[in-house]
């Protein structure tokens, strides 16, 4: 129970809330005509669907979220539990990225829109290469060093030359300061080409 308690604390730290606000507001900036089918990678305890669904500013029709820990699903599934029972508008899953095929109807249809705020955790771009062209992609990471980082960036320019969206909606650059650390969080919104 403690080792779940410190990883939610982390979880909602100031870092991961401002980075995952800071996704809501330009992803919520493109204007969607209609529902989107959300998938998040590495989705955690699914704090990114809270916020989307909470602050209802685009249309949504399901979230799926997806991480190796099986740890959690269990917590995303209980801090998720208003939109778990509405058929299914949130659902997590534990599976591995890496191999999952988003358009083999497993877990619904396929998306409209994954997001992938933890990048640099991932150690393999299959996870990418699997989303079928098409479809609008959310990427964060950033220049924090990391024993479980694999896949950071030094700046901005580097982050969005490791992927090809086009069009590219928006990339920018999130700076944190605190007492004795700092670092940058990268995200870039854009499409990946078919």
């Amino acid at each position: 129970m403690h080792e779940c308690f410190l990883a939610c604390k982390d979880a909602f730290s100031s870092g991961q809330i401002s980075s995952k606000i800071w996704l809501c507001e330009n992803l919520e900036k493109i204007g969607f005509d209609r529902p989107q089918t959300i998938w998040l990678y590495g989705g955690w305890h699914g704090i990114t669907g809270l916020l989307l669904l909470a602050r209802k500013n685009m249309p949504i029709s399901k979230i799926r979220s997806f991480d190796v820990d099986p740890e959690c699903q269990p917590v995303a599934d209980i801090l998720m539990e208003n939109w778990l029972w509405k058929e299914w508008t949130f659902k997590a899953f534990t599976e591995d990225c890496n191999a999952i095929d988003p358009t083999d109807g497993h877990y619904g249809p396929p998306p409209d829109i994954v997001i992938n705020s933890s990048t640099e955790h991932f150690t393999s771009m299959d996870w990418y290469d699997n989303l079928p062209g098409g479809t609008i992609v959310v990427l964060q990471s950033n220049n924090m060093p990391n024993e479980d980082h694999h896949n950071c960036y030094t700046d901005l320019g580097s982050f969005i030359s490791g992927y090809d969206l086009d069009p590219l909606f928006y990339a920018g650059q999130l700076d944190f300061s605190y007492p004795t650390w700092s670092f940058s969080r990268y995200m870039q919104i854009g499409v990946k080409p078919r």
